[in-house]
């Protein structure tokens, strides 16, 4: 009996005989035929075959013949002139590994358990299967690759994995058998498609995992290929029931590919807070202004005037990375500038344009002539300002802005110039 099977590669041919101690005349020749084809879109297969007979066969396209049996031969002593030893043939069911052929307990002697017995010549065979002149076998690859993440970032890590699976049919005959078997995969080789490869040997387990980096956006086309490596194992049971035994090794290559589409980093943009200018004013020498500001304010003609800054957030900023948006941010006054043109305060004590001045320190204005008459509206004055921001963004990020705004003044027609 025959157990064990497994994978090969290389077409190769050999012509073997084998002969049991003392029976070279009755051991024909045995020929072992393997044909290992390679394949790069997923498959690949192996297949091998033996004959006692000069009949050349060809690879098949299909499974190929399996018999639903295999057997055990053991000899036993007979002692007749006719019979000296007969061998027993125990024949089980390949899928339940029952024996098909036992004999009762109480059945007559010689009992050996099974129905099958004979004297050793090869015209009788178990449960009436005819002798067969060949037996194949055969092995199928399948190799499934895959990248995860599977589009990547460029710059970012991906996990290319290759996983192997094997599909085998042997045959078991009572007279011939042949097996592939001890297959396994001796190197892996990767190419990631963006002019890096990598060679990594054979694992216990059929599958691969790496990492890899795609520097720069594109499709690349990552490909693996396994070595795998094997041995086919062919016998024949001799009409005494020695088994005349060969083993021919084999390689064969089975790769596969997928597309890696690296996206581009998406570009991260703080988004600028947007606000308005808003004033609490004060009489010169007046308490610092309270907590209340105003867009719009009055002031008396001819009066120098403090007016502290604030800042009014009208929309926070945000992060924005492609389609998402993380926030809000939290933004503060931290400067401003006088846009406007010189006030009527005196030379020295009034704010100059473009003087500039802290979150806690005002303008200081005067105005001598009343609101200006537009038909028949009086027309406020327009002060601008351009407010210094600070910015502080959700992942640590600062940033400063500068936010040009006005605010609006009436001045009171009753007040007497200073």
């Amino acid at each position: 009996m025959l157990r064990g099977v497994a994978a090969s590669g290389l077409t190769a041919i050999l012509l073997a005989t084998a002969a049991a101690e003392g029976h070279t005349a009755d051991v024909p020749a045995m020929s072992v035929s393997i044909v290992a084809q390679s394949g790069f879109a997923g498959h690949a297969f192996v297949y091998a075959q033996v004959t006692d007979s000069a009949v050349a066969y060809s690879a098949p396209t299909g499974p190929g013949y399996q018999s639903p049996y295999y057997a055990q031969w053991l000899r036993e002593p007979y002692g007749t002139s006719s019979c000296p030893w007969i061998w027993a043939v125990y024949v089980f069911d390949r899928t339940t590994n029952r024996q098909v052929n036992a004999l009762p307990p109480n059945a007559p002697q010689p009992n050996f358990g099974t129905t099958t017995s004979m004297c050793a010549s090869p015209g009788a065979t178990p449960v009436d299967e005819p002798p067969v002149a060949e037996a194949a076998a055969r092995l199928d690859l399948d190799l499934q690759v895959a990248l995860s993440p599977s589009r990547p970032v460029a710059g970012s890590p991906a996990v290319l994995s290759a996983v192997l699976s094997g599909t085998l049919v042997q045959d078991l005959n009572l007279y011939l058998n042949m097996a592939i078997e001890d297959w396994s995969v001796s190197r892996w080789s990767v190419d990631f498609g963006d002019g890096k490869a990598a060679a990594v040997a054979g694992q216990p387990a059929p599958q691969l995992r790496v990492s890899h980096t795609y520097a720069s956006a594109g499709t690349y086309d990552a490909r693996v290929v396994a070595l795998i490596t094997g041995q086919a194992q062919a016998a024949r049971f001799d009409r005494h029931g020695a088994v005349h035994l060969v083993r021919v090794p084999f390689s064969v290559e089975v790769g596969n590919d997928t597309l890696a589409t690296a996206r581009a980093l998406p570009i991260k943009t703080y988004v600028p807070a947007q606000g308005i200018v808003t004033v609490s004013p004060a009489l010169e020498g007046a308490p610092a202004a309270g907590p209340a500001s105003f867009r719009r304010i009055e002031v008396l003609r001819g009066a120098l005037t403090d007016l502290w800054p604030h800042l009014l957030v009208t929309r926070e900023g945000w992060i924005r990375v492609g389609a998402t948006s993380a926030g809000p941010a939290h933004s503060t006054l931290i400067g401003w500038r006088y846009t406007g043109p010189p006030s009527d305060a005196p030379a020295g004590i009034g704010t100059r344009p473009g003087a500039t001045g802290g979150p806690s320190e005002p303008l200081r204005l005067q105005w001598n002539q009343p609101d200006r008459l537009a038909g028949t509206q009086l027309q406020d004055y327009v002060v601008p300002v351009a407010l210094d921001i600070e910015t502080h963004y959700s992942d640590g990020h600062v940033a400063r802005y500068t936010i040009d705004s006005t605010f609006s003044v009436t001045v009171d027609f009753a007040a007497e110039s200073g």
